[in-house]
């Protein structure tokens, strides 16, 4: 087998695979359909609500765009949610299905963007108080991302998912380093400092919740009780040095790792696994979508793998032809190689 016959390419039995994590983000999107599907989404309070708290904060051109969609929306509430329960639905079900996948994929990224936008309003962006604990930048415009970083591209596999993805290497991680920095650059922010914002932050979320999760939710804000400027310094330093530690390949696994944890961490007593259990949640937060974008970038083990016709072409150099004799040299008793004549393939002998 020739040396330029080789590639590297993640060794079989991966855990972590393009297709697999398509259909974990179609999974998410159908999540996303049902919980549209809830009665409270159907009323004239939602729409006002939901995009009135969105509003909140943006610069005068998006806050009448949202101001104007809001009142479009509240005046047809069943038919729009409806709409839009079902237009998630469609794109959960056409990500799980392999032949409707890069259909469903694009029409994904518009749509997720149109909700990061006026649904989310910049994801809370410019809302005073936002912060990744409560789910910055926002849960919409993560699907999006994920969407591009696994959008299948004519590139080589590399170590991770989206090597070989629409951005390729480089720019799948820079993605990530701006996701993780921008939302660390929130902690900033004068009223993240304040003693009691960030306690207060997460007591209030326990509104609603199961005991269990509200229990989790007080104890939170306990702990960090009068200690918010020191609660807003280790959320930001650790979100910096996530999003910055995916660039140097000796620190990329325990990056994604701590990544994964902490996001995990925010989602249960920062964004109370999105709300989905008091009948008003639209998604289930950010957490989930970030373990995704952290898996794409997750570096897989590489080992060598023959291009499909190095074989076929190893087995014909070592076969020949039928119905011929090949002669191979002779070593004599006194050492002296014999060689074979020049017309090593004899013709077969007629019997």
């Amino acid at each position: 087998m020739e040396a330029t016959d080789l590639k590297r390419a993640p060794t079989r039995g991966s855990l972590v695979t393009r297709r697999r994590l398509e259909i974990a983000l179609g999974l998410l999107w159908l999540l996303d359909g049902a919980l549209q599907f809830q009665p409270y989404m159907f009323s004239n309070a939602f729409f006002k609500d939901i995009l009135g708290m969105a509003n909140m904060g943006l610069p005068g051109p998006a806050a009448t765009l949202d101001y104007h969609v809001a009142k479009m929306l509240s005046a047809h509430p069943v038919v729009w949610n409806a709409a839009f329960a079902s237009l998630q639905v469609g794109l959960g079900l056409g990500l799980v299905w392999r032949t409707t996948a890069n259909l469903a994929r694009g029409a994904s990224i518009p749509w997720a963007l149109g909700v990061w936008i006026i649904g989310e309003g910049f994801g809370g962006m410019f809302m005073s108080g936002t912060s990744v604990v409560t789910g910055a930048p926002g849960a919409a415009l993560l699907y999006a991302v994920a969407a591009v970083l696994l959008w299948p591209s004519s590139r080589h596999e590399g170590p991770a998912v989206a090597d070989s993805g629409l951005l390729g290497p480089p720019l799948s991680r820079w993605a990530w380093t701006a996701l993780w920095t921008g939302a660390g650059l929130l902690e900033l922010e004068a009223v993240n400092h304040a003693r009691s914002v960030a306690s207060a932050q997460l007591a209030n979320g326990a509104d609603g919740e199961p005991p269990a999760l509200a229990a989790l939710n007080h104890a939170a804000g306990h702990l960090v009780a009068g200690r918010g400027a020191l609660f807003a310094a280790l959320v930001g330093v650790t979100a910096v040095a996530v999003g910055w530690g995916v660039q140097w390949p000796t620190t990329q696994r325990v990056t994604l790792a701590t990544a994964v944890v902490v996001a995990v961490a925010f989602w249960v007593v920062g964004q109370d696994l999105g709300a989905v259990m008091t009948g008003q949640g639209t998604d289930p937060g950010s957490g989930p979508l970030l373990v995704l974008l952290a898996l794409t970038l997750w570096p897989r083990r590489l080992g060598w793998d023959p291009s499909p016709n190095s074989a076929s072409r190893s087995r014909t150099r070592a076969q020949a032809p039928a119905g011929t004799t090949v002669l191979v040299p002779a070593m004599r008793h006194d050492g002296i190689l014999v060689q074979p004549p020049h017309n090593s393939l004899a013709p077969p002998m007629s019997p």
